[in-house]
């Protein structure tokens, strides 16, 4: 089937959605050909998703296949990861979201085995606006709408989740929201299980603080900036590769 992109600005979206996933492998979110990133269709016909049996750092702009809400494949080639309950469940849950991620990255991998909350040690967990929840339904592929939609309920209004010794879900309005999430979800654990693991005390800034970094460090501006940034180191490592970023470049 076809790809039904209908204009311009939604082919750079998935543009952007393939360098997003490229982004996170340069950060550690890679494992095999696992990990998987969508986008709401802007015409509200599902989801589009990376299509499976791809690592994150093989998708371009057309490595992507639309779901409806049911998981039935409306265009694009590929096969359909069997995770896709957690973006159409998401995205059904949340109208103020328009792209999900789930990842299997080390550290916050690592951190979905505990029960611990994540804490605003760093400026990266200054990110969220409260704890990510830890989801405890199972542990096991996420591969049901059911199971989807227990995901949402846990995620409720939060920026991401924790899958129980799993991996990962962030989720955001924009893609450089969704993709900063994921990165600074993985160094804040990063930070805090090793911290942890040094035995030396340690305390989170008082929840004030937390609040007014978090409006000071993450303002529009700079997500943009930090989104550029990684645009621009991927650009570098890409050129030294040769490799072929696509239409939109």
């Amino acid at each position: 089937m076809p790809i039904m992109v209908k204009n311009d600005e939604a082919r750079r979206a998935l543009w952007d959605l393939s360098r997003a996933h490229r982004i996170l492998d340069l950060e550690g979110h890679n494992d095999m050909s696992l990990g998987h990133c969508s986008m709401r269709d802007p015409w509200e016909r599902g989801v589009w998703l990376k299509r499976g049996n791809i690592g994150l750092e093989e998708v371009h702009e057309n490595d992507f296949i639309l779901l409806d809400f049911d998981g039935n494949i409306l265009a694009g080639e590929g096969v359909r990861h069997l995770e896709w309950p957690i973006h159409t469940e998401v995205l059904r849950a949340r109208p103020d979201l328009n792209f999900v991620c789930h990842t299997h990255p080390h550290w916050a991998t690592l951190f979905s085995c505990t029960r611990e909350k994540l804490m605003p040690l760093t400026n990266e967990g200054c990110w969220f606006t409260g704890p990510p929840p830890h989801y405890l339904t199972t542990s096991d592929l996420i591969d049901s709408p059911q199971l989807g939609k227990d995901l949402a309920e846990c995620l409720g209004r939060g920026e991401a989740a924790f899958l129980r010794n799993h991996g990962i879900v962030s989720v955001g309005c924009t893609v450089k929201e969704m993709t900063l999430c994921a990165i600074f979800l993985e160094k804040a654990c990063r930070a805090q299980l090793r911290l942890t693991a040094s035995g030396l005390k340690h305390t989170p800034p008082p929840a004030d603080e937390v609040e007014k970094k978090r409006k000071n460090i993450y303002p529009r501006r700079a997500i943009d900036n930090f989104w550029d940034y990684y645009n621009r180191r991927l650009d570098r490592l890409e050129g030294t590769l040769g490799v072929d970023k696509g239409e939109n470049q």
